[in-house]
């Protein structure tokens, strides 16, 4: 699998897990896959609606949520953006069926840290969401190819060019600082990481990407490096 930089790249746990899907069969499998990475069936929860979760969520704490898009009363997105605003914590990835474009980006845009398909076989899902505990954000290969697909076909002029005839629509002006913490940002380090890289403290690491954030108006690792390489402030 894949992985691409997110907002906060630091290990998490994979138990307790909250399972949002709605085909009982899925549910089981998904079950049997986070029991073989060592979870006990006692810490996994289970629900197939949006507003299931949101009432386990009220009052539980996850190491993850495992979350479909397509659920009987909304989409998955929707979910993972209210996980943003209300729980921000607990990260969710995407396990489902749907690979289209506008979903894709539109739940990364929302704050998934991951986007796997249900048609990878157990050791491969497995495999992914271990990768999880590690710090990775697990993306599924053929939805990575979307992904850089998407980023070959909004390049920005070359970095000269972009120079000399800045866009409109260009972000704020990034200092030397911000543009070294989003090249590392870029290559999947996470917070503390760079912080021993460049030799500041953690706290200046999560100032310096707040203030990228803002400048870049995004939300997220990922769309901070989309928006950066389509402004040419990344190669």
């Amino acid at each position: 699998m894949s992985s691409l930089p997110v907002e906060d790249a630091e290990p998490v746990s994979l138990s307790p897990t909250l399972i949002v899907e709605d085909e009982p069969a899925m549910q089981e499998r998904l079950r049997h896959v986070l029991s073989t990475l060592g979870c006990d069936e006692n810490r996994i929860a289970v629900t197939d609606s949006v507003a299931g979760a949101r009432q386990l969520l009220d009052g539980h704490d996850y190491g993850v949520v495992l979350v479909d898009i397509g659920l009987p009363d909304g989409s998955g997105v929707e979910l993972i953006g209210w996980l943003q605003a209300n729980r921000p914590a607990i990260p969710a990835v995407v396990i489902s069926a749907w690979r289209t474009e506008e979903v894709i980006f539109a739940a990364l845009r929302a704050g998934a840290i991951g986007y796997l398909l249900k048609e990878r076989d157990d050791v491969e899902l497995g495999i992914a969401l271990r990768s999880i505990e590690q710090g990775g954000a697990p993306i599924d290969p053929s939805i990575a190819r979307h992904i850089l697909a998407w980023v070959a076909t909004h390049q920005p002029p070359p970095p000269a060019e972009t120079a000399t005839q800045p866009s409109g629509e260009a972000p704020a002006a990034l200092t030397r600082r911000e543009r070294r913490i989003l090249e590392l940002v870029s290559q999947g380090l996470s917070n503390r990481e760079m912080a021993e890289s460049l030799s500041i403290s953690r706290l200046t690491v999560e100032c310096h990407t707040k203030n990228i954030y803002r400048k870049l108006a995004v939300s997220s690792r990922t769309e901070a490096v989309f928006e950066a390489r389509r402004h040419g402030l990344l190669r």
